[in-house]
C-alpha cells in the first residue's frame, strides 16, 4: 500500500526534475510555454506557484506523519508502563505469598555432585637440582584453634604518657571465635 506521504515525495521530486530540464534547455521551455499560450514571466510565476504549493503539501504530510508517529509511540509507551505495572505488582504478590509460607517461591538448584579427587603425582626433581619445598596444609578453623600458635607481647609506642585505662592489651591473638573473621585472616579450607 502507498502511502499519501510517498506520493507526495514523488511528485516534488517529479516537478524538481521538470523544473530543471527548463531551466536547461530552451526548446523543452519553448514547447511548454507554446502549449500553454503563456509568455515567459507568466511561465515562471506558475512554475514558482506549482513548486510552492508542492512544498507546502509536502510539509503538511510530513507534520501529519510525524504527529501519528509520536502518538503511535507515546500509545505503546503507555502499554509498556502498564504491563510494567502489572509485572511488578505480580512481583509483590509473590514475595508476600513466599514470605506468608515461609518458603521461597522458585525450587532450589540441586546441590553439585562432588568427585573424589585422585592425588597428582609429584614431578621429580631433576638430579643436581634444588628441592622445591610446598606449603603447609592450612588448619581448619574450630574451637580452640589459638592453642598453638605464638603468643607475642608488643608494648604501645607512647604507653607511658596514657593513663591506665587507655593503654591498649599488648599481647595479640586471633579474634575470639564468636565474632566474624576479620578481612586479614587466612582462610578456613
Amino acid at each position: 500500500m502507498i502511502s499519501l506521504r510517498r506520493i507526495v515525495t514523488v511528485l516534488v521530486m517529479v516537478y524538481l526534475l521538470l523544473a530543471l530540464l527548463f531551466a536547461v534547455t530552451g526548446g523543452a521551455r519553448d514547447a511548454m510555454m507554446s502549449i500553454f499560450n503563456s509568455r515567459p514571466d507568466e511561465f515562471w510565476f506558475t512554475m514558482m506557484l506549482i513548486g510552492a504549493g508542492l512544498l507546502l503539501l509536502l510539509l503538511l504530510v510530513e507534520n501529519a506523519h510525524t504527529v501519528a508517529l509520536r502518538r503511535n509511540v507515546t500509545h505503546y509507551e503507555a502499554k509498556i508502563n502498564e504491563l510494567k505495572a502489572k509485572l511488578y505488582d505480580h512481583q509483590l504478590e509473590q514475595r508476600d505469598q513466599s514470605w506468608r509460607t515461609g518458603g521461597t517461591s522458585t525450587p532450589r538448584p540441586a546441590e553439585p555432585v562432588v568427585t573424589p579427587q585422585t592425588a597428582a603425582p609429584q614431578p621429580q626433581a631433576a638430579p643436581g637440582s634444588i628441592a622445591r619445598t610446598t606449603m603447609p596444609p592450612v588448619r581448619p578453623l574450630e574451637e580452640g584453634y589459638d592453642q598453638d600458635l605464638p603468643r607475642t607481647t608488643v608494648p604501645p609506642p607512647s604507653a607511658a604518657d596514657l593513663p591506665p585505662s587507655a593503654v591498649p592489651p599488648t599481647t595479640i591473638h586471633p579474634h575470639p571465635t564468636n565474632t566474624p573473621p576479620y578481612p586479614n585472616d587466612r582462610p578456613a579450607v
